[in-house]
């Protein structure tokens, strides 16, 4: 059986696809924006399907048994479809590239056939994509974002006990109820607010989290009134807090740096208390309810490595699984992953990596090289270590790419952990981010340096660990302000060359850890193929750039390019794939007649 996963409204599209046509669960996983290089995508995840099922050698939909795709609002403007026709008319300018015009016209000509169609209800994808990929056979699952959702899962069944949010039914101690409750009602609402407060989008919650990290610089302050009467069961209602900060003022500031200041440190600082509460809560209400050994966690809240240490510490549970893509960029694999088991999938596997894309063709790095005058030539992971041993920053490009926001080593870029200006030359030079923010350390498996606290090995580095003072002299650029630090470790069986690269450099340096983040600079996507790579190589102050087992060190020869030049290439570049994927999996005469029936409503 083969299941495609699809989340298609909303940010961060994508899409998933499961076989067990092998004899065991093959998956495969990718979102919209590491092909269409636009940063948390809304566009309709037509190269995801195609990556999809190119992975499995299949040409079209109709070779797909089933489609479960996201309802990720379950009040639709019409029967059908998620955008609607008056949204279409309403919605072409584009937010991000939120462009309802062009996935109403997809939606509604996409050859496929509707009786394999399915819909998930958002929640409950979040949940099937932690807990059918974990290790565990009974555990609970605890989701915390948008919507809040308490699960239970033996086996190949998973069904919730408590769940709200996204219009959707609202379950309460395994009943459904007769009322559907506010979307609104969450524990994140009132951290969105305050990153909203300080200058952020939806997608700043990182941020936030940063900023909490330099409360210790400044008197405790609260500027706002928590509502201590928030908690309802498991429905957990800021109303009353975010109404209480219609007087809070906002940050209007034009550099980052100024926002590591009182006002703005305690706002971060009491949305981070806020939320550890609130979820430290769930975790033990879910403990409560189920009474099962394990939990498993997901939804974009997972992504607080300092909330999920806090959560282990508790010893509520015996052990946790995070879903390394817990945020939307998951939803395809829950999916699909629900589909699979509600469909009758039987098989299961555990998600052991994040490494769930396409390997790129080594064979055409010379190509992509040569196309801009570059000269790869073969390095082992020894001549790497010394590179980055001198101080060199390196991109590394390899193997599949990883599933979820976290570079795990096959997108990442590389440094020395010990000199204490590497990571003003990471953020001034290449990233182009706030000076705030922290990087992660790599390390490996089993070698966890003594100066880290970490209660176990972390492969997807989503648990914190607090780090000595002799380990914040010895790896500095990998301590966040608050001394705590946010652990990979890398096993060999998990990932070979990232792990011979660190062991390298730890036989050359005496240091077991290498600073990594992501490839990618400021605003844009994590880098998918090898031209990606060299495009940002090209754009930023990278030293040198290893595309698999070959690296371009940068020199004289180096071509001086224009940036905004070289993304208007890529984006042009992606619009005319567009055209053909539309080609391949559309109903050319539909849509060429809704095209023109939308041009005629608009004008």
């Amino acid at each position: 059986m083969i299941v495609l996963g699809l989340k298609c409204y909303s940010h961060d599209t994508g899409a998933a696809i499961v076989s067990d046509d092998s004899g065991s669960l093959v998956l495969h996983a990718i979102s919209e924006a590491r092909l269409n290089r636009r940063k948390h995508s809304f566009t309709y995840p037509l190269m995801s399907i195609a990556y999809c099922l190119n992975a499995l050698g299949l040409e079209n939909l109709d070779q797909v048994d089933r489609i479960f795709i996201d309802r990720h609002m379950e009040i639709w403007p019409e029967q059908g479809s998620q955008f609607g026709f008056q949204n279409a008319m309403k919605r072409h300018l584009p937010r991000y590239d939120d462009n309802h015009r062009w996935n109403y016209l997809i939606e509604q000509t996409l050859r496929v056939d509707q009786t394999k169609v399915q819909w998930v209800n958002h929640v409950d994808a979040h949940a099937a994509s932690a807990f059918y990929v974990s290790p565990f056979d009974h555990a609970a699952v605890l989701i915390v974002e948008g919507g809040t959702g308490i699960y239970a899962g033996t086996g190949s069944t998973l069904g919730p006990i408590d769940r709200i949010g996204y219009f959707g039914g609202t379950y309460q101690d395994g009943n459904l109820l007769a009322e559907t409750r506010n979307h609104f009602v969450n524990a994140s609402y009132f951290y969105d607010k305050v990153t909203a407060h300080l200058g952020y989008d939806a997608f700043g919650a990182g941020q936030t989290m940063a900023l909490a990290g330099f409360s210790d610089r400044f008197a405790r302050k609260d500027y706002i009134e928590v509502d201590e009467q928030r908690f309802d069961d498991f429905i957990i209602n800021h109303d009353q807090t975010v109404f209480k900060m219609r007087d809070i003022a906002s940050y209007a500031g034009q550099d980052s740096a100024d926002l590591v200041e009182e006002p703005w440190v305690n706002l971060a600082r009491q949305a981070q208390e806020t939320l550890e509460e609130d979820i430290t809560y769930l975790a033990w209400l879910a403990k409560l309810k189920t009474g099962l050994p394990h939990l498993c966690l997901a939804g974009g809240a997972s992504l607080n490595c300092i909330i999920n240490r806090k959560i282990l510490d508790e010893g509520y549970f015996q052990d946790l699984f995070i879903q390394p893509a817990s945020s939307d960029e998951g939803i395809p694999l829950g999916c699909a992953l629900h589909g699979y088991y509600s469909s009758g999938g039987r098989l299961r596997t555990v998600m052991e990596t994040a490494y769930l894309g396409v390997p790129n063709d080594p064979s055409t790095i010379q190509k992509a090289c040569q196309a801009w005058g570059l000269n790869a030539t073969q390095v082992t992971p020894e001549g790497v270590a010394e590179r980055l041993a001198a101080g060199k920053i390196i991109g590394r490009v390899a193997e599949a790419c990883e599933y979820g926001p976290r570079a795990l080593g096959n997108r990442s870029i590389l440094a020395d952990p010990r000199p204490a200006n590497m990571k003003e030359r990471l953020n001034s030079q290449i990233k182009h981010r706030e000076g705030f923010r922290p990087f992660a350390p790599s390390c490996l498996e089993g070698n966890m340096p003594s100066f880290i606290d970490a209660p176990r090995d972390s492969p997807f580095m989503l648990l914190a660990g607090t780090v000595s003072a002799k380990g914040q002299q010895q790896v500095p650029a990998v301590v966040h302000v608050d001394g705590t630090s946010r652990v990979q470790t890398v096993s060999r069986q998990q990932n070979t060359g990232y792990y011979d690269i660190i062991r390298a450099f730890f036989e050359a340096t005496d240091c077991p850890i290498l600073l990594n983040t992501s490839f990618n600079d400021q605003e844009e996507p994590i880098v998918e193929t090898y031209s990606d790579a060299i495009s940002c190589f090209l754009r930023t102050g990278l030293d040198a750039l290893l595309l698999e087992n070959q690296i371009v060190d940068r020199d004289h020869s180096t071509p001086v390019t224009d940036g905004p030049s070289l993304l208007a290439d890529t984006q042009a570049r992606v619009e005319r794939d567009y055209r053909e994927l539309i080609a391949r999996f559309c109903d050319m005469e539909s849509y060429v007649k809704l095209g023109d029936r939308l041009s005629a409503a608009t004008s």
